[in-house]
């Protein structure tokens, strides 16, 4: 259920997702080598197919609808603008290292500055924040949970990859990085 402001702060955190996404996908960085084709394809698979279950869910399961008013609906609006501006923190503490797809180079500093200081990959946490708070707007629980445990299982799978290569780019610079912070959720995980 949509709050009474109408459907016009979701359309507009959306398009605001969407261009951020856009501009970084757009970005890349000369030198630095992609590391795993599959799981790319793999990862946006599941990345899209995770947003498809949350009309699915509605559609599907219509009585999985979340109530409780319109605080559902402004609840997630404002987590997925918290995920968004932890994810864009993470492009702008990145800066030219930062890529949609995972490459690593020799070059590349241990960045520990910004969301980095907490988290090693800060700007899945966010993703997944936009997707929590995406599934209470739309408002059935199927699609949210759905949603998001789909995306969960992509950056998983994902954030192992990923790690591998930086040990393997950056050795014990890395290593020590992530010895000192948890990977999504500060001191859990």
């Amino acid at each position: 259920m949509l709050a009474p402001w109408g459907g016009l702060p979701p359309a507009i955190s959306a398009g605001a997702f969407f261009a951020g996404e856009l501009v970084q996908a757009f970005r890349t960085r000369r030198g630095a080598k992609l590391v795993d084709v599959r799981a790319e394809v793999v990862f946006r698979a599941l990345f899209f197919g995770a947003i498809l279950l949350w009309p699915i869910g509605r559609a599907v399961v219509p009585a999985a609808r979340i109530g409780g008013g319109t605080w559902p609906c402004t609840l997630g609006i404002v987590l997925g603008w918290l995920g968004l501006l932890l994810r864009w923190w993470s492009f702008a503490s990145l800066g030219r290292y930062f890529t949609v797809t995972v490459r690593t180079s020799a070059d590349q500093p241990v960045v520990d500055h910004g969301p980095y200081r907490v988290l090693r990959h800060p700007s899945y946490t966010g993703l997944l924040l936009v997707f929590a708070g995406g599934g209470l707007v739309v408002g059935n629980w199927v699609g949210a949970a759905g949603a998001v445990a789909v995306l969960l299982l992509a950056l998983i799978h994902r954030l192992r990859i990923e790690e591998r290569a930086l040990g393997d780019a950056l050795g014990d610079r890395y290593r020590q990085f992530a010895a000192s912070r948890a990977r999504l959720v500060p001191y859990v995980w």
